[in-house]
């Protein structure tokens, strides 16, 4: 879009020249095209001499050079009137377009500091599960056991409930 800004702007100052100079041929296209018409209307229904009638032939070429030079300047005119009108147009949209991304880069930014301060927990979390883990892995405290306790183990293995009572007492 700032590339057609900047190229209508720069067809607007080409235009504008144009236009400066079209605007010493400011007649009236209407009153040109009427008197071309008259002109040939009396070329062809009258009887001149020949030279009277190369006179209005001059004089028809000359009306249709002051027509098409008014012609261009009034094409460059509209030209120009739509060159600005597009500049508006354009200036209006990259408005618009800024705002809306001026409240997209907000929305953004609010989603960026949740994503943020999700992470962060995320994070605690993690450092928490692991030390968890850790603990999991580490060997378990060794449990004391003395070499009466195994022989009480073995004896009941064995089936000998006399060993468990003798322990006990």
């Amino acid at each position: 879009m700032k590339r057609r800004l900047a190229y209508k702007q720069a067809e607007k100052e080409a235009t504008a020249r144009l236009v400066a100079e079209g605007k010493k041929t400011t007649k009236n296209i209407g009153y040109l095209r009427r008197r071309k018409e008259n002109l040939e209307f009396r070329i062809s229904t009258e009887a001149y001499t020949l030279d009277a009638e190369r006179e209005l032939i001059r004089k028809k070429s000359k009306i249709d050079e002051e027509l098409n030079e008014a012609i261009q300047s009034y094409r460059m005119r509209r030209k120009a009137e739509f060159v600005e009108g597009d500049i508006a147009e354009l200036t209006k949209g990259l408005e618009e377009s800024s705002k809306s991304l001026e409240g997209i880069e907000k929305s953004l930014d609010s989603l960026y500091g949740e994503l943020r301060k999700l992470n962060g927990e995320r994070m605690r979390r993690s450092v928490e599960h692991r030390d968890r883990e850790r603990k999991k892995q580490e060997a378990p405290k060794p449990v004391e056991v003395s070499l009466a306790d195994i022989a009480i183990i073995k004896d009941r293995k064995n089936g000998n409930k006399e060993a468990k009572e003798g322990a006990v007492q």
